[in-house]
């Protein structure tokens, strides 16, 4: 009688301990991959956010390329005051000067031009709407313009 229980005994000692060793190898691989998942997680945002950055800097260099490409290409147009021409609306003024300065390309200038109706804004409010130009341009195109207008009702 003695012997079916130590048989029984050590059977159940040696079921119970291979089911330890097999639940401790499943919890560790458990962790394990909640380790790399999370180790993936962080490489994913750290990846999200470095792309967003790189897009921010791709359009910033766009920009500069493309007023570099202005300049060079000679792209000039005559001002309203060297025309001598009174009838010109200060939105034309303003995207003349714009265009002259490298600030937009002619482009973002049509764009601008055909986006002012629907956005029911003026020329400059426009171009700061698309983010063609920033608030600091749009002070310095607008103080240009009253200097003209004022220069012109001297003469």
């Amino acid at each position: 009688m003695t012997t079916p229980l130590i048989i029984l005994a050590v059977g159940l000692f040696i079921f119970f301990y291979f089911y330890r060793g097999i639940t401790q190898k499943k919890v560790s691989e458990k962790f394990s991959l909640e380790n790399k998942k999370q180790s993936a997680q962080s490489k994913y945002e750290f990846m999200v956010g470095h792309r967003r950055s790189l897009k921010e800097e791709l359009a910033d260099k766009e920009r500069q390329l493309q007023t570099l490409r202005n300049s060079q290409e000679g792209i000039k147009t005559i001002s309203a005051s060297d025309l001598d021409i009174s009838d010109v609306s200060d939105d034309e003024k303003v995207s003349r000067y714009l265009i002259q300065e490298g600030k937009i390309s002619l482009e973002q200038n049509e764009k601008a031009l055909d986006k002012m109706n629907t956005l029911q804004m003026d020329f400059l409010g426009t171009c700061l709407t698309l983010g063609f130009i920033d608030a600091k341009t749009a002070q310095k195109a607008i103080k240009i313009n009253k200097v003209a207008s004022r220069l012109k009702g001297l003469s």
